[in-house]
């Protein structure tokens, strides 16, 4: 069996996949994309992004482990028709998302951009707008799966209360105070003092979050995105925050990426902007390696795959 790694790691992490494919099996590190396609065309098991290009020449692929919670880019229709498992790494990166939301809400809260800049200019000023604390607040989650329930636990760790909706899970975590459906959406909107996004990028989740739904925000309340940029419509959030009809946005997602030189995002007081750096962890190469190694594991016992991706449903 044939086992293509098309990502780079350390010494360390190579190692560990050697050891657990075994010396009846062959395992290949490809360091260019010509090497790329020529030791993918006979392989078994893939791990990385596999696009739709060299998918397409892959006759003898079974398995792809991709290394990204998202599945939006490796959805593509030949995929969708494909009787190859695509198995990703939702949950993995809960954490570190989560982590993220926060730190683009606090910084928005405490004014942290406002001094940053001012910093900038060695200048020694106040904020340009409130001074806000969190305790107490309701946040809204959207999506309640491993990074929704991480933020929930971060939001409590604030003493705030918990809302959120999902389209298909029914239990409620204890972090969470309710848990609703998806079409309860506008219930959250309108009684969020922060919404944050944390569900898949779906044809069923494609700009979700629209123009009347976010014209039912508090003016005072924040929206972070740290998921993907298309579920939201991002000329409808524009116009909301420049007419202040939303407090502030912190958005580690654009709807195209790179965002566009002429965006009108990149020049608003009321918004924080990161560079889909929301994944990046110094956990997350060994995690992700370890996750394929175990189910590389059960691939060669016939066991069944963790997080195996439904493709109808895209995620």
């Amino acid at each position: 069996m044939k086992i293509v790694v098309a990502d780079r790691l350390n010494d360390e992490l190579r190692q560990l996949i050697r050891d657990t494919a075994g010396d009846e099996n062959t395992v290949v590190f490809p360091s260019s994309r010509e090497e790329l396609i020529e030791e993918a065309a006979d392989a078994e098991i893939f791990y990385g992004f596999c696009h739709e290009e060299l998918f397409q020449q892959l006759s003898n692929l079974k398995w792809i482990q991709s290394s990204s919670a998202g599945m939006d880019s490796h959805l593509y229709p030949a995929m969708r028709e494909s009787d190859v498992i695509l198995t990703n790494a939702a949950g993995l990166y809960g954490s570190h998302v989560a982590d993220q939301g926060f730190a683009l809400l606090l910084a928005l809260a405490r004014g942290i951009h406002h001094f940053t800049r001012n910093q900038d200019k060695r200048q020694w000023g106040g904020s340009k707008s409130p001074m806000i604390e969190l305790g107490g607040f309701t946040i809204g989650i959207v999506g309640m799966g491993g990074i929704g329930t991480h933020m929930a636990r971060r939001a409590k760790g604030f003493e705030m209360y918990v809302i959120a909706v999902d389209a298909y899970r029914t239990d409620k975590p204890d972090v969470v105070d309710e848990l609703m459906p998806i079409n309860q959406l506008p219930d959250l909107m309108r009684r969020a003092d922060v919404v944050m996004i944390a569900c898949p990028l779906t044809d069923e989740t494609r700009h979700l979050i629209n123009a009347e739904n976010l014209a039912l925000m508090k003016p005072t309340a924040y929206f972070i995105n740290v998921a993907r940029g298309p579920i939201v419509d991002e000329p409808a959030l524009i116009g909301m925050l420049k007419q202040e009809k939303i407090a502030a946005a912190g958005l580690d997602v654009t709807e195209v990426e790179p965002l566009a030189k002429d965006s009108p995002l990149w020049d608003m007081d009321n918004v924080i902007l990161t560079p889909h750096a929301a994944g990046g962890s110094q956990h997350r190469p060994r995690r992700t390696i370890e996750f394929f190694c175990d189910n590389m594991k059960r691939y060669m016992a016939g066991e069944p795959l963790n997080n195996v991706v439904r493709k109808d449903l895209g995620f």
